[in-house]
């Protein structure tokens, strides 16, 4: 069964394994099948060169094409349907919008391969690479207690796309975005300029050691040593981020509340009003009332929940993993045309922030 914490939006390994075992073509979702769109969603692989070969990443890029009809699948699944994609399209000439994207504790590039091709479609590059030590093939222990490397990925991430990707020529250096999910959401409001706070943290914990936030961060040993606390409370701020997303965040509460109101960069605060993970008074809503108001938009998606944030599942998606993986098929709940719906508003809400001055 699996467990239920405010990083878990991803915690389901079993899940992406059957992802690659169990194969079919799908249906493309109904919401991508449109030719009126202005690009393609080309998808090509990336692995970050840089200084840091200790803590390699590597990922994929999605990008616009300049063939609209084109969208092929990049690979498929009897659970999930795939996002639509050109593999290794020829660019359309920028520039272009750069969003990087974090995904949730043991999460991947493909939790949101289906944000990634809706924006590549509408004239954005999407980067999502898989943070070592808290994705799905790349767990351990030591990497996951260095939580303050996750938002250091992303920074180094968009330097590598803006350094030595061959698409550096054509991102618009005056508007990169982050946006992250669960354990993503927290880590990009690092991102923005919000800091961990080891007091709030050491008091959560002292009051209530099975508080979620706590089972998930002491399972990992975090800020347990005088290195490590000041490691995760140093500022992870990137000042090239203009805007930040967050969607379904957990960790809110061990990050300084100072840090919170003195964040500069307009945040969208997507939470889901389903509530079937979260407690958003805590979480989503918690964050939306810290943070400036007059930079701040928070928007609780109704009957939403957690899970909507990641792929569609095929209608036959649920039952599939309730015979396979009994209690994994959580994230199938409402997963298929509900779910679509959710992401069609996503994908709306995300244009109309990024697009607001």
């Amino acid at each position: 069964m699996p467990t239920s914490t405010p990083f878990a939006a991803n915690a389901f390994p079993s899940i992406f394994v059957l992802l690659f075992s169990l194969l079919s073509v799908a249906d493309l979702p109904a919401a991508f099948a449109s030719s009126a769109l202005p690009y393609g969603p080309g998808v090509a692989e990336i692995t970050v060169t840089d200084a840091h070969a200790d803590r390699p990443l590597a990922g994929n890029v999605w990008y616009p094409t300049s063939t609209p009809e084109k969208f092929e699948r990049a690979d498929k699944s009897k659970v999930w349907q795939m996002a639509p994609a050109d593999p290794n399209g020829a660019a359309a000439e920028g520039p272009f919008p750069l969003l990087v994207v974090s995904h949730g504790m043991y999460g991947n590039t493909l939790n949101q391969a289906w944000l990634a091709s809706a924006l590549a479609r509408r004239g954005f590059i999407v980067a999502m690479i898989n943070h070592p030590g808290t994705s799905t093939f790349l767990r351990d222990a030591d990497q996951a207690r260095a939580l303050w490397e996750r938002p250091m990925d992303m920074s180094r991430l968009i330097t590598f796309l803006l350094e030595k990707s061959p698409l550096a020529d054509r991102v618009d250096t005056g508007r990169i975005y982050a946006a992250g999910h669960s354990l993503g959401g927290f880590t990009v409001m690092l991102l923005a300029g919000a800091r961990f706070d080891a007091g709030l943290y050491e008091n959560l914990c002292a009051e209530d050691e099975t508080n979620v936030v706590c089972s998930v961060l002491k399972g990992w040993s975090v800020a347990e040593t005088d290195a490590d606390r000041k490691e995760m409370q140093l500022s992870r701020k990137d000042a090239r981020v203009r805007k930040i997303v967050s969607m379904d965040l957990g960790g809110t509460p061990v990050l300084s509340r100072r840090s919170l109101g003195l964040v500069e960069t307009p945040v969208l605060v997507l939470g889901s009003g389903r509530a079937d993970m979260l407690d958003q008074d805590v979480e989503s809503r918690m964050l939306a009332s810290l943070l400036p108001r007059d930079t701040t938009r928070h928007v609780e998606l109704a009957d939403a929940g957690h899970f909507d944030f990641m792929g569609v599942c095929k209608p036959e998606g649920h039952e599939i993993l309730k015979i396979h993986e009994p209690g994994d098929e959580i994230v199938c709940i409402k997963g298929s045309s509900d779910r679509q719906a959710q992401h069609e508003r996503i994908v709306r809400e995300l244009i109309v922030f990024f697009d607001s001055e």
